[in-house]
């Protein structure tokens, strides 16, 4: 092997690279102390162009912005979320300007818990006002002590909890008096409270504890929340088939699709919750299917939704099952079509799309509306019937007030104005129900229709329309002639209600 001869460099070269070196070692610490300067440094310019910018934030923006960098602390999460902002990026902390007539929910719990708040925030807007505690919560001994700031002054409908990765080598009966204490506050504040399991943890993850750990504490938090009446929102049995796919292979953290597939199982517990909720106007937050019947909610919505565009409606029905039992598209097979004569002498040839779906309250007719059923049609008129299964509590959702339903209804109009602004909207009042005039829900729909009359009905471009006395009898009881079972109507009772539109119906 031949070497060559190097050529020996020059001075010039010398002093060259000696100048480069002492600009590199300039810029690298060459201690401990020196990096934490640095950072220091970097952080006192970012904090200085944060109050900059949060000084143009309106008021109640500001006290919020001051409550996270009283709590994020300065060493980790606070510089972090003020660079997040001054990039202008969305984080799990961000200020949540609520809307009034959405229930608002507290997310408290650890970096998984703030992994997926954006994912639950998404999956329920327009639903609900998602917020977090201002901080990584940490342990139990951390809830006790800063529980206070986190509830803050304002009411919370719901509040979604979790502790117990932080508390992993806490002792267990200090753990469990502990969450004993916590619990007993949530429930104090008057919410709805549901309790997270702790998620699992990848093995050999931690060096500290294993999933065995948590495993015992989760088992100490049901007990816990059995005691208290408190529902478990089991995120530990949801996600563990998924580890693989989901969980970081060294440490208790998700990548974005396991926090989303997270966030999503939050957003359903909580979702299932609101029906229930007394401090808000359930009736007028959209819902998805709340109630067993005879077909699939989803699978009639996904069938409107591949005929609506093809048929191109003149007129759209929209109600519960009254509406879908009568006639017309998407078929309403064995339950639908009782009334199909008088849907034929009434529409004839006309494109009519039926937009009834059976057991529907408000709050479902709002949710499809959501979900596209009237996007992008242009119909003459839109007739509306809805109303008589907020009257109903069950299991699934409370019932509701007259002042509320006839809001639900409200906003039923407004969406479908907003979707079809060249619409006729044809409101009909509620129809009766019960053999007498004694059944209690006469004089409830009375008040409905009453305040629909008074309200709703007087919107630009809305027609009321009030039969109820057409399917009465002179003694105020319905006959099974028209309605067989005293709250759906039969071909003849169809009849009743085609004669009615007749009059209003545009040509």
């Amino acid at each position: 092997m031949t070497v060559r001869n190097l050529r020996p460099m020059s001075f010039r070269h010398l002093l060259l690279l000696a100048l480069f070196t002492i600009n590199l070692n300039a810029l690298e610490p060459t201690n401990a102390k020196e990096a934490a300067e640095k950072k220091a440094a970097a952080d006192k310019i970012t904090a200085d162009k944060f109050a900059h910018w949060k000084a143009a934030l309106p008021a109640k923006q500001q006290v919020w912005e001051t409550v996270l960098e009283q709590n994020l602390g300065t060493g980790f999460y606070l510089p972090l979320y003020q660079k997040d902002k001054l990039n202008g990026r969305v984080t799990a902390w961000d200020y949540v300007n609520d809307d009034p007539h959405l229930p608002r929910i507290l997310l408290i719990g650890d970096s998984i818990s703030r992994g997926y708040t954006l994912a639950t925030r998404k999956a329920l807007q327009g639903t609900a006002n998602v917020h977090r505690a201002p901080e990584n919560c940490g342990p139990t001994a951390n809830g006790i002590k800063k529980l206070p700031v986190w509830l803050g002054e304002g009411h919370w409908d719901i509040i979604h909890f979790n502790f117990g990765i932080h508390d992993r080598k806490t002792p267990l009966a200090d753990y469990e008096q502990r969450l004993e204490t916590i619990t007993a506050q949530l429930k104090a504040s008057g919410a709805r409270v549901i309790w997270a399991s702790t998620t699992p943890v990848a093995e050999g993850g931690m060096k500290d504890a294993t999933d065995a750990d948590l495993v015992a504490r989760n088992e100490v938090a049901a007990r816990v929340m059995k005691k208290h009446g408190v529902e478990i929102d089991d995120l530990y049995a949801a996600i563990h088939p998924h580890l693989a796919k989901y969980q970081n292979s060294k440490d208790v953290h998700f990548g974005e699709p396991g926090y989303e597939f997270l966030g999503q199982q939050v957003a359903k517990v909580i979702r299932k919750t609101i029906p229930m909720l007394t401090n808000v106007n359930t009736a007028a937050i959209p819902t998805g299917k709340l109630e067993k019947d005879g077909y699939g909610w989803e699978e009639r919505h996904a069938a409107i939704m591949k005929l609506k565009d093809e048929l191109n409606p003149e007129i759209v029905m929209i109600g519960d099952s009254i509406t879908h039992f009568w006639g017309g598209l998407p078929d309403g097979g064995k339950m639908g079509n009782r009334g199909f004569e008088s849907w034929q002498r009434l529409f004839g040839k006309r494109s009519v799309l039926n937009l009834g779906f059976g057991w529907d309250r408000t709050q479902n007719v709002l949710k499809r509306i959501d979900l596209g059923e009237l996007d992008g049609l242009k119909p003459k008129a839109i007739v509306i019937h809805i109303g008589t299964n907020n009257l109903a509590g069950t299991v699934n959702a409370r019932a509701s007030t007259p002042e509320e339903i006839s809001a639900g209804i409200e906003a039923i109009i407004e969406k479908a104005q907003s979707k079809c602004p060249n619409a006729k909207i044809i409101l009909m009042a509620i129809f009766p129900r019960g053999k007498t005039n004694a059944e209690p829900k006469r004089a409830i729909l009375k008040d409905i229709n009453t305040r629909l009359k008074a309200g709703p009905a007087k919107k630009s471009g809305v027609i009321f329309l009030d039969i109820t006395d057409q399917w009465l009898s002179t003694d105020g009881s319905i006959s099974k002639d028209i309605m067989p079972d005293s709250l759906h109507p039969n071909q003849k009772g169809y009849t009743i209600w085609a004669d009615a539109l007749q009059a209003v119906l545009p040509k």
